[in-house]
């Protein structure tokens, strides 16, 4: 500790050497309170000819603000706190929402990959709220217990994406029961009679609605049958699963995979299989990874508008630190199924079928 603090010292003697904002504000011939201001983009009269004044100045001389002055003065940091399990596709693609909403409200993140330990996101939100930042946004796992805080306990505006078992927070998520009930229909409008539903743990909260929708489906279709193959985390287990279940000779024509991982990993079995996609067997997908559209057959999948979520959550802390967190309220977003190649139509290829042995022989 006594080094970092000698260390800062050190650091603030030789920002003194550089330029300063009395050096811009002499230059630009106006106050030391008009170049904070106008550099801050602050709401104050400001002639257009001084703002460009002071603007040009400041770039010519190379001004950087001390951040850490303006914090001081303004009880700002203008940094929000992002605390994130992994950084894989689905999340990679929820911080550049993150990023991307954040630089145009002219903020900064700070980011922590936390793993699936909520030991270390409890730490991460510690350095957060004690480095005083102007917002904290909780990305959720898949397996994340309870936050140890209550909301009114952070002393900042928090925001959960996903769904977390913590009582009081505003959240950002996904219907994903409305996601799984729309991709289960899809494939029951396509004429599959036996649907397999591939999922890694029913007992996490969005596979668990994954798994209620497709059921809730299925419920309402006499004709429809089901089956749930749990434990299928990945690509190879997906693909021996698949391979397991085309052994058994399975009644199934089409498959729903809880992620796009997964259904990339049955695509694969069923292809070494000798089985065609989706003549054979029908594949729906979730996430709509970028790379579902490329693999052939296109792989048709829901998208989870991850990159949205995290724009909203960024824009709800903004909410919050302007009109108070009062106005915050949850937000739910809608899923969109991207319908390509790998979902196919069994009634269409039976009705051609039929026509075609109804024609009159020549």
């Amino acid at each position: 500790m006594l080094q970092l603090a000698i260390s800062d010292v050190l650091a603030t003697m030789e920002l003194r050497k550089k330029i300063g904002i009395r050096d811009v504000a002499k230059a630009a011939g106006v106050s030391v309170a008009t170049v904070s201001r106008v550099l801050a983009k602050a709401d104050y009269p400001v002639t257009e000819e001084t703002r460009k004044r002071v603007t040009d100045v400041a770039t010519a001389m190379g001004y950087v603000p001390n951040l850490l002055a303006k914090t001081f003065a303004t009880s700002r940091t203008d940094t929000i706190g992002v605390a994130m399990p992994v950084l894989n596709a689905y999340y990679a693609k929820m911080l550049a929402g993150i990023e991307g909403a954040a630089t145009e409200a002219g903020l900064s993140i700070l980011l922590t990959i936390v793993g699936a330990s909520d030991e270390r996101r409890e730490s991460a939100i510690d350095q957060f709220v004690a480095r005083q930042l102007d917002g904290v946004i909780i990305c959720s796992g898949a397996k994340d217990g309870p936050l140890r805080r209550a909301p009114e306990q952070m002393g900042v505006p928090a925001v959960i994406i996903g769904q977390q078992p913590s009582e009081g927070y505003v959240t950002v998520t996904v219907d994903n029961r409305r996601a799984s009930y729309e991709a289960t229909d899809h494939l029951v409008s396509r004429g599959n009679r036996t649907i397999v539903f591939l999922t890694s743990n029913s007992d996490w909260p969005d596979f668990r609605d994954r798994l209620y929708g497709f059921q809730q489906r299925l419920a309402e279709e006499d004709r429809v049958t089901g089956q749930v193959i749990e434990g299928v985390y990945d690509e190879a287990q997906a693909y021996r699963a698949v391979t397991k279940l085309v052994a058994e000779k399975t009644t199934a024509t089409a498959i729903l995979a809880a992620t796009d991982r997964q259904a990339l990993g049955a695509m694969a079995a069923l292809a070494d299989a000798g089985l065609r996609v989706p003549s054979d067997m029908a594949v729906v997908g979730f996430d709509n990874y970028h790379t579902s559209e490329f693999v052939r057959p296109s792989l048709t999948s829901v998208d989870m508008p991850a990159d949205a979520m995290g724009a909203k959550a960024v824009e709800l802390v903004c909410m919050a630190k302007t009109s108070g967190a009062e106005k915050m309220a949850s937000v739910v977003l809608e899923p969109r199924l991207f319908i390509r190649q790998s979902s196919g139509s069994f009634d269409n290829a039976a009705l051609l079928a039929q026509s075609v042995k109804s024609l009159p022989s020549a």
